[in-house]
């Protein structure tokens, strides 16, 4: 449900899942300490996951969708039994803003830019070949399109951030190094190492919480 999330209306930041808890029922022992855990201190906060202890009230587990940049959130939809169920919920109310940002002409440049390449030169004079009306709007565009075709065949550089890459492809070498050869029924095969990863990236994605088990394990012993 991840892919599926719009981007934050305030700050075009990434939604992300969060989880919490909230008291359900002042019920624990006597001279408890309710200012801690109860209903006087304050709404939910993300990530406040902690078990309580026994003899404190119950509470029942929340989640929500929030930005990871300026934190503005859906409100709190009570787990139950069924956490993906919630989790769905949730996103179904992020989602259902309607105060989008309107595309601008800044925006079609900026994907233009970004995302046509040389690769898609015969993409582009289909489309030019097919088209044969609205020549005064259509016109510009194909104009920009044309003018990002000729720089991309001049230019060789390649437009990809070369931090991630460098970042997975040590990640990649960490595993080459500490794998192991097993011999199993007169086969030889490549073994892993088995990765521990904290119930604390629970809520990170799938890739971040791959990268951060792996940035985690020490390098080989190279004595």
């Amino acid at each position: 449900m991840y892919e599926q999330l719009y981007p934050c209306d305030h700050c075009g930041g990434r939604g992300t899942v969060g989880f919490s808890q909230r008291v359900v029922a002042e019920i624990g022992q006597t001279g408890f300490d309710y200012g801690q855990f109860g209903r006087h201190a304050g709404p939910p906060k993300v990530g406040d996951t902690m078990p309580r202890p026994p003899f404190a009230p119950q509470t029942e587990k929340l989640v929500c969708i929030y930005c990871s940049d300026c934190e503005m959130s859906t409100p709190w939809v009570s787990i139950g039994d069924d956490e993906h169920a919630a989790m769905d919920k949730a996103a179904k109310i992020w989602n259902r803003r309607l105060d989008r940002p309107k595309v601008t002409e800044g925006d079609l440049r900026d994907l233009i830019e970004k995302e046509v390449g040389a690769c898609d030169m015969h993409m582009v004079i289909d489309m030019l070949s097919r088209n044969d009306e609205d020549w005064e709007t259509r016109g510009p565009m194909f104009a920009m399109l044309a003018q990002r075709l000729v720089d991309a065949s001049v230019s060789t550089i390649d437009s990809w951030p070369i931090d991630p890459v460098l970042r997975d492809a040590a990640r990649y070498r960490k595993l080459v190094q500490l794998a192991k050869w097993v011999d199993i029924d007169g086969e030889r095969y490549v073994q892993f190492p088995k990765i521990p990863t904290p119930r604390e990236h629970d809520d990170c994605l799938f890739e971040d919480r791959i990268a951060l088990a792996v940035d985690a394990m020490p390098d080989r012993d190279r004595w």
